[in-house]
């Protein structure tokens, strides 16, 4: 299935099985941690919050805060609504209420992640490699692609990791062909 949360593919299976494991949680509970999760206050509080649930070891926290954190930059990166997200999250098996939450957390913070984008948009960070590898041990095929570019005005060396399904890598790789064409059309245009 396509969600829009997830650039209209199919949801990483790692996300399904937290979101799955969250929404075990009463309503109040997920809605605290939510809470937490987007005022981002200390991690220890991820733990207490969870410390009476089959989510209290330090894994589980941790997958639990990365899940939450994730599903919210998606839809916010996406341009995703709150009211698409609680949709794609009810066919996913999300609990309603907890649908709800996470709807109400999209629309929420989504005026701070415009005006990030805004301040930030014209900077663009220089890539210096990209680099490929198998995914991490217990993925079924899935590639690491590693980008690493240079911070425009520090200088400092930037690495991102993306996990991306193998049957999405050549769409992928048509999608950036089209960017870079796109690009260069705009750079032709100015001169």
């Amino acid at each position: 299935m396509k969600f829009k949360f997830c650039s209209e593919g199919d949801c990483p299976l790692w996300a399904l099985a937290a979101l799955h494991a969250l929404g075990g949680l009463p309503a109040q509970l997920f809605r605290t941690l939510l809470h937490h999760i987007t005022e981002e206050q200390p991690e220890d509080g991820i733990m207490e919050i969870l410390k009476n649930t089959n989510l209290a070891s330090r894994e589980e926290s941790a997958r639990a805060a990365a899940v939450v954190r994730w599903t919210l930059q998606q839809a916010q990166r996406c341009g995703c609504s709150g009211v698409q997200l609680a949709r794609d999250l009810l066919v996913l098996g999300v609990p309603r209420a907890h649908a709800a939450a996470f709807a109400e957390a999209a629309d929420n913070t989504r005026e701070a992640y415009v005006e990030n984008a805004r301040e930030k948009a014209y900077i663009v960070n220089k890539l210096t490699d990209v680099t490929t590898a198998p995914g991490p041990e217990g993925t079924i095929d899935v590639v690491k692609v590693t980008f690493h570019s240079d911070e425009v005005f520090s200088g400092e060396q930037n690495i991102t990791d993306l996990l991306v399904d193998k049957s999405m890598l050549k769409t992928m790789l048509e999608e950036l062909k089209t960017a870079r064409k796109k690009m260069e059309e705009i750079n032709t245009e100015d001169k």
